[in-house]
C-alpha cells in the first residue's frame, strides 16, 4: 500500500519537473504596430543573435508592424521608438543567452515596414536564417553583418529612391543578394568572410554603381547581366583567382566585350583575400 503511494508520488513529482522543463523552452508570442505620422524617414536597427529573421514591406498605414515568437526564458525584447523631428527611430534587440535553457524554443521576427517612408535599414544578424525582402521599399541605405546563418538578401522591383551607400559584411555563413540593380545604389562595399557569396546584379539600373568587394576566405560569384558592361580593377597578386570571361585588359583594368555597346557601366574593384572571385554572365 505505502510502496504504491510512493510510486504514484514519485511519478507525480517526476511529471511535474517534465512539465516545467517544458516550460523552460516555450515559446512566447508578441505583436506591436506603430501607425504612420508623417514621418519622412525611418531609420532601422536590427540586431537578432539567434533564430530566423523576415523583413518585408507592410502597409501604408503603418510605420512598422512586427510578430515575434521567442523563448521567453532564454531572451529578453527590446524595442525602442523614438522620433527626432520627421524622422522615426526604431532599435529593436533580441538580448540575451540559450546555453542554459534545457528546451530552446526557436526565435522567429517578422518585420514589416512602410513602403513610401524612406528607410536607413541597419542589420545584425547571428545564427540563423535571414529572409530580407526589399520589394516595394524606398530604401535610403543598407548595411548587413551576416553571421553564421544562410542570408537572402532580394529586390525583385526597382527601388521607389536612389539608394546612397549599401555596406555588406559577410561572416562564416552563406549570402545571397538578387537584383541589386534595383536597388539603384550609388555606392556598394562588400567584405568576404569565411562563407561563399553571390551577388546577382540584374534588375533596372537606374545609376553606375561603384562596387568594391573585399575577398575573404571564401569565393564570391558576380552575376552581370549583359545588358550593362563591367570594369574591373583588381590587385596585382590577386588577378590569379579572378576568372574573368568576355574581358580585355586596357592597362590595370579589365573591360567588358560590350562596354561600347551599354549605356550602364558598372566600376568594380576587387583586393586580394584566400577565396577567388569568378563572373558569370546573365
Amino acid at each position: 500500500m505505502y510502496k504504491s503511494l510512493s510510486c504514484v508520488a514519485f511519478f507525480s513529482l517526476f511529471l511535474s519537473a517534465c512539465h516545467i522543463g517544458e516550460f523552460e523552452g516555450q515559446t512566447t508570442s508578441l505583436h506591436k504596430s506603430v501607425p504612420a505620422a508623417g514621418e519622412e524617414l525611418l531609420e532601422v536597427d536590427v540586431d537578432v543573435p539567434i533564430g530566423k529573421l523576415e523583413i518585408e514591406a507592410g502597409t501604408s498605414t503603418d510605420l512598422y508592424e512586427f510578430d515575434l515568437d521567442y523563448n521567453e526564458r532564454a531572451f529578453t525584447p527590446e524595442v525602442n521608438f523614438q522620433k527626432r523631428g520627421s524622422t522615426g527611430m526604431l532599435t529593436f534587440r533580441l538580448s540575451g543567452e540559450g546555453k542554459h535553457v534545457r528546451r530552446m524554443g526557436k526565435n522567429r521576427l517578422n518585420l514589416r515596414l512602410n513602403p513610401d517612408v524612406p528607410v536607413v535599414l541597419r542589420i545584425k544578424n547571428g545564427v540563423g536564417e535571414s529572409q530580407i525582402d526589399l520589394g516595394g521599399m524606398r530604401v535610403r541605405e543598407l548595411s548587413l553583418e551576416n553571421g553564421v546563418g544562410e542570408t537572402s538578401i532580394s529586390m525583385l522591383t526597382p527601388n521607389k529612391i536612389s539608394c546612397d551607400r549599401v555596406d555588406i559584411q559577410n561572416g562564416v555563413g552563406a549570402l545571397k543578394m538578387i537584383g541589386l540593380g534595383n536597388l539603384a545604389c550609388k555606392q556598394l562595399r562588400f567584405q568576404g568572410g569565411v562563407g561563399g557569396s553571390e551577388l546577382d546584379f540584374s534588375g533596372d539600373w537606374r545609376e553606375e554603381g561603384e562596387i568594391q568587394i573585399e575577398v575573404g576566405v571564401g569565393g564570391v560569384e558576380l552575376r552581370v547581366p549583359r545588358s550593362i558592361g563591367a570594369e574591373v580593377t583588381a590587385s596585382k597578386s590577386f588577378m590569379s583567382g579572378v576568372d574573368l570571361p568576355e574581358f580585355e585588359k586596357k592597362g590595370d583594368t579589365y573591360v567588358s566585350y560590350n562596354v561600347d555597346r551599354v549605356s550602364k557601366v558598372l566600376r568594380l574593384r576587387i583586393s586580394a583575400g584566400i577565396g577567388g572571385v569568378e563572373l558569370k554572365w546573365l
